[in-house]
C-alpha cells in the first residue's frame, strides 16, 4: 500500500494502543472518544486519568484533537494517517467476501460497459462508500476485426473493432472499384493475421500488399492511431446514499458532494497523483491535492494489463472512513478487474 510519505512521530505502545482504540471508535460512532468510554470498554489495565494525560501527549504530537473544550478526542488527519500505516491489519478481504465478489461478477453477461457500471455497483457495495469506476483505456489501441461494407464501386465503410470492444466507423474512397464479394474476401484474408495488433505493427504489414488492400491497411493503422488519441475517460460512480448519511455531509454539505461527483473536479484532481502500478494509494483531508477534497479519505488503485490498459478505480467518504475496509475492497476490486481485463484482451 502506498501512501505520502511523512515522518512518523515516536509515541509509546501504549499510546499506539490508545490512538487505535480512538480511531476505531470515532469510525464506528462519530462522537468524540473520551478517556471514561475507553476504561469501561476495554480492558487497559490503567486509570482513566493515564488514559487522559496520554491522550495528552498524542494531543501534543498532532495526532488527535479535542474539538471541544469539555470534550472528547478525534483523530487528526495525520492521526488517520498513522494509523493506517503503522496501527491497522493487513488490509485483505476474508475469502468469503471474494468468493461472493466473484460469484456476483460471473453472473454479468461480459461486456465492458456492463463491467464497470457493474464494478461501481459491486466496489460501492463491499467498501460502504461512494465508488469511483474508470473504464480501462488502452495505451495502445490492438485490432480485433474489421468489416468492409460496398456503398458504391469506390465507396466502402470500415468497421474497426478494438479488444476492448470499441467500434469506430471510417468512409474509404477506394483506388480502384470492388464489389462487397471482394471486400468480404480481403477482410477475411486480413483479419486473422492482424487480430491483436497495434496500429505500429499493422504498419509494417503494408509493404507488398495489393493496391486496395494497402489503401485498407493505411486506413487502419490511421484509424487506431486515432483511437490511442482519444481523451474521453468514462467514468462510472455508485453509492452516494453512503456518504449523504454521514453526519459530516448532511443539510447543505450534501449538494457539495454531488457538484464534486458530477463534476470533473474529482477526477481531474486524483489523476495526476495516481501513480502506475495497482498498489493501493490513500489520500487524507489535506493531502488530496485540491481543497474540495480536503474533507474526504480517498483511497485508490489502478487496475488493468501492464503496457497495455489502465483504468483507475477507488472510494471516496469522510476522513472517519473504516480505511481497513475500503483499502482491502480496492485492492481486492483491482486485482479483480485486472484479471477481468486479462481476459477480455485475450479474447
Amino acid at each position: 500500500m502506498e501512501t505520502p510519505q511523512t515522518r512518523a512521530p515516536s509515541i509509546t505502545e501504549r499510546q499506539r494502543t490508545i490512538l487505535k482504540l480512538i480511531v476505531q471508535e470515532y469510525v464506528a460512532t462519530g462522537r468524540p472518544v473520551g478517556s471514561k468510554t475507553l476504561t469501561e470498554r476495554y480492558a487497559l489495565g490503567v486509570s482513566s486519568a493515564t488514559i487522559r494525560n496520554e491522550m495528552v501527549e498524542l494531543e501534543g504530537v498532532g495526532l488527535i484533537q479535542q474539538p471541544h473544550t469539555s470534550g472528547g478526542r478525534v483523530p487528526t488527519d495525520q492521526g488517520y494517517r498513522y494509523y493506517v500505516h503503522e496501527l491497522m491489519a493487513p488490509p485483505e478481504l476474508s475469502s468469503g467476501d471474494q468468493i461472493m465478489i466473484r460469484h456476483q461478477f460471473r453472473q454479468v453477461e461480459f461486456q465492458l460497459d456492463q463491467l464497470i457500471e457493474f464494478a461501481a455497483v459491486v466496489l460501492a457495495e463491499t467498501a460502504g462508500n461512494v465508488s469511483v469506476v474508470t473504464a480501462p483505456r488502452t495505451i495502445k489501441a490492438r485490432l480485433r476485426h474489421f468489416e468492409l461494407i460496398s456503398l458504391q464501386p469506390q465507396l466502402a465503410l470500415l468497421i474497426l473493432v478494438t479488444q476492448e470492444s470499441a467500434v469506430r466507423q471510417m468512409m474509404l474512397h477506394l483506388p480502384v472499384a470492388d464489389d462487397q464479394a471482394a471486400l468480404s474476401k480481403m477482410a477475411d484474408a486480413l483479419v486473422p493475421p492482424l487480430r491483436g495488433l497495434s496500429a505500429d505493427e499493422i504498419d509494417t504489414r503494408i509493404i507488398g500488399a495489393s493496391r486496395n488492400s494497402r489503401f485498407v491497411l493505411e486506413q487502419i493503422v490511421r484509424g487506431l492511431r486515432g483511437m490511442d488519441a482519444a481523451d474521453q475517460t468514462q467514468v462510472r460512480h455508485s453509492g452516494i446514499e453512503n456518504i449523504l448519511v454521514q453526519p459530516e455531509f448532511a443539510g447543505e454539505e450534501a449538494q457539495g458532494v454531488l457538484e464534486l461527483l458530477r463534476g470533473t473536479t474529482f477526477l481531474s484532481a486524483v489523476l495526476p497523483s495516481m501513480q502506475v502500478g495497482h498498489e493501493v494509494q490513500v489520500f487524507i483531508g489535506d493531502e488530496n491535492p485540491t481543497s474540495e477534497l480536503h474533507r474526504f479519505g480517498v483511497v485508490m488503485s489502478t487496475y488493468g494489463i501492464d503496457g497495455e490498459v489502465a483504468g483507475i478505480l477507488g472510494v471516496l467518504g469522510p476522513t472517519r472512513m473504516p480505511y481497513w475496509r475500503s483499502i482491502s475492497s480496492v485492492r481486492y476490486m483491482a486485482r479483480l478487474m485486472s484479471d477481468l481485463m486479462q481476459d477480455l484482451y485475450s479474447a
